[in-house]
């Protein structure tokens, strides 16, 4: 089963682009925060179609969302000869859950009930007495 779900906040705007045919896709990557600064892991998410548009809509850099999704893997020749490989997340959803920027609150109330609604919530890192009580 290829299922993935993470959480994170984007590193930089979205690279959206839309195609003759109607056809959109937006590239972005996020951070998503490990229990230390160093444990923090950068995922590319690519969407397509609807998903894309939402995207381009309200994600900006520091947007926090969360997204579910496959693993894809892509691979090529550079121009140089050497053979590059990436892996990213196919997203099948995209929730926003806090917008970044000075913008924000205008944008929260525009957004279309269709979407997934931002929430206005943020989640604080756990200390160190928290760590120590993980049972695994």
């Amino acid at each position: 089963m290829n299922n993935v779900s993470v959480s994170g906040r984007l590193v930089r705007d979205p690279d959206c682009k839309e195609f003759e045919d109607g056809k959109a896709v937006c590239d972005f990557t996020i951070a998503v925060n490990g229990y230390r600064k160093e444990d923090t892991v950068f995922v590319k998410v690519k969407a397509w179609a609807a998903r894309a548009k939402s995207c381009a809509k309200f994600c900006k850099k520091g947007s926090l969302v969360n997204i579910a999704g496959a693993l894809r893997g892509n691979s090529w020749t550079a121009k140089d000869g050497t053979k590059k490989r990436e892996i990213y997340i196919l997203a099948s959803d995209v929730e926003f859950v806090q917008l970044s920027g000075e913008d924000s609150k205008q944008q929260e109330g525009s957004v279309d009930h269709q979407e997934s609604s931002p929430a206005s919530t943020s989640v604080s890192p756990p200390t160190e007495e928290d760590l120590e009580t993980v049972p695994f």
